[in-house]
């Protein structure tokens, strides 16, 4: 019983010293016919002394994520080379290290699939980060279209 109050103690004390920040969260406008789209954003992440020294058995990672509005099914990706081909493939979840993680076109980014209602730009969605060890994460995401993403609006 102890050593489950410390172990709770511990986290208590990382949740409380992390930084950890969500910012510029943008959801593509799907393209006509599709029933699926990407939503982006940058994560910025540090800790302080304490909490390396909880030598937790894992870092903070994103777990998964939720955009109830729009979609119920919503997945972690990452876009590689396979065989000469662009593929996107789901990660189980997305580990943290210290600085900026970006989630963009091209690379990492949360796949929105099985679309609800259809995003139209100019709207906002809230987007929920689950994390592993400290609180979630919540941004409100702007929808965008392809043109305004690519141009370095998003």
């Amino acid at each position: 019983m102890r050593k489950t109050m410390l172990l709770f103690a511990s986290l208590c004390a990382f949740s409380a010293q992390a930084e950890i920040t969500v910012s510029d969260c943008v959801i593509r406008e799907p393209a006509p016919g599709m029933n699926m789209t990407a939503a982006y954003l940058t994560i910025d992440y540090s800790d302080s002394e304490s909490i390396k020294k909880l030598r937790l058995p894992s870092p903070e990672s994103v777990v998964g994520a939720s955009i109830d509005n729009i979609s119920a099914n919503v997945e972690i990706h990452k876009t590689q080379m396979v065989d000469g081909t662009m593929k996107m493939v789901r990660i189980p979840a997305l580990k943290l290290k210290e600085g900026k993680t970006q989630l963009k076109p091209g690379g990492l980014h949360l796949m929105l699939k099985g679309l609800k209602v259809r995003p139209k730009a100019g709207e906002t969605y809230p987007v929920k980060l689950w994390m592993t060890y400290t609180e979630d994460l919540t941004c409100q995401a702007v929808v965008k279209t392809s043109a305004e993403i690519n141009a370095g609006q998003g």
